[in-house]
């Protein structure tokens, strides 16, 4: 299976994800998400306790349940077979349908990715700084969703 990541080929997806991360001040509580660490973001948990992969049954449908979230709030635009960044400009830090794959394609995606990068969380999440899309490109689940540690 060959997926081009987000239509962004490996050195342009590299620099792109190499660019400082600019968190939107409107929908951030920058020091608490970066004390939890996004665990709110895990969408793609893929392997057990014991780091066994278990998403051979449900990971690619729920990856791509979440791919059409994106599409809807603009996050993400379809581009033929894939995806390309939204109009907001944020450039996901992985492609969910290879970074999952349990294959020595999906282990070599990996190895391109900057170390911070945590395949685990939402393409979008920045490790310190948490959701790096502006408010109104965020799916609706996201509105509604806030972990119980932050203030309401």
């Amino acid at each position: 299976m060959q997926v081009a990541p987000y239509g962004f080929a490996s050195t342009e997806r590299q620099e792109a994800v190499a660019i400082e991360a600019s968190p939107d001040p409107r929908a951030q509580d920058w020091e608490l998400c970066h004390a939890c660490g996004g665990l709110c973001c895990c969408l793609y948990l893929a392997h057990d306790e014991n780091g066994d992969y278990i998403g051979q049954e449900w990971l690619p449908e729920y990856i791509e349940s979440w791919l059409e979230r994106f599409v809807a709030s603009g996050a993400l635009v379809r581009d033929g077979a894939g995806h390309v960044t939204g109009g907001h400009g944020v450039v996901p830090y992985h492609d969910p349908r290879v970074s999952h794959l349990p294959t020595a394609e999906g282990e070599a995606y990996r190895a391109t990715l900057p170390g911070w990068v945590d395949v685990r969380k939402c393409q979008f999440c920045h490790p310190e700084h948490g959701c790096q899309l502006p408010h109104e490109y965020r799916p609706p689940l996201c509105h509604e969703y806030r972990c119980e540690l932050w203030e309401r």
